[in-house]
């Protein structure tokens, strides 16, 4: 007969709905509730590579599921590619995700090349995420980038 193993979480959760506390997907960062902000950027007639923009504020504690986020909008022009991060870490949610094209690009596209980038980045405090136009060219100006951003909340 084939052996039967319990992953960590189901163990927690087995031992929350035994003492009564059931909260068990809360426990040692391994579930929370997954939360979802939608923010949108209108292109301006001067926008150009480098250039920076603020999208949203993260609570404490949060912690971003790159696979899960994108950037979403109809085709913005000749190049455009994005990275999204914090003050502190301008890519650490994406680096480099070519929107050129438009349509959706999720945020993981360009950034699982290693199990490090897999693993979700938690926040200390509120924190603001920004945005960098690595590179652009010839962008359209009035279209709307809508930023999805998928976190976990683990309180």
């Amino acid at each position: 007969m084939a052996a039967l193993t319990n992953s960590s979480l189901f163990t927690a959760q087995a031992a929350a709905l035994l003492d009564g506390s059931e909260r068990p997907s809360r426990t040692q960062n391994v579930g929370g509730t997954v939360k979802i902000l939608r923010a949108q950027y209108i292109i301006a007639s001067g926008d150009a590579a480098n250039d920076t923009f603020n999208i949203c504020y993260l609570p404490k504690g949060a912690s971003v599921l790159r696979s899960l986020s994108s950037v979403t909008s109809i085709d913005p022009g000749t190049t455009l590619t994005l990275d999204v991060g914090t003050l502190a870490n301008p890519d650490v949610y994406a680096d480099g995700i070519v929107c050129s094209a438009g349509g959706t690009v999720l945020f993981g596209s360009a950034v699982a090349g290693t199990a490090s980038d897999l693993v979700p980045a938690t926040v200390d405090d509120n924190t603001v995420v920004q945005v960098t136009l690595a590179s652009a060219a010839t962008l359209t100006t009035g279209v709307v980038l809508y930023f999805t951003i998928a976190y976990i909340d683990w309180n």
